[in-house]
């Protein structure tokens, strides 16, 4: 159980640096190059974006729930 746990988190690890690498910084980041410049919505960021920064937030509760996980079980 321990080491399924274990390979889940490092993949959700992995997962997260992707993620927060794809974010947009000052420069318009990765994002942009995937079409994130389109599309922008009424408060000035893009539907990609958002989409990103809702996955990113999922990707850090699974990877909190995990990490609290080990904790117990390790």
């Amino acid at each position: 159980m321990t080491y399924v746990l274990a390979l889940f988190h490092t993949l959700l690890c992995l997962a997260l640096i992707g993620l927060i690498l794809l974010h947009s910084g000052k420069g318009g980041g990765l994002s942009s190059t995937f079409g994130g410049g389109m599309g922008s919505t009424f408060s000035g960021t893009t539907v990609m974006e958002k989409n990103l920064t809702r996955l990113t937030l999922a990707v850090i509760g699974l990877f909190t729930l995990t990490t609290v996980a080990l904790i117990f079980f390790g």
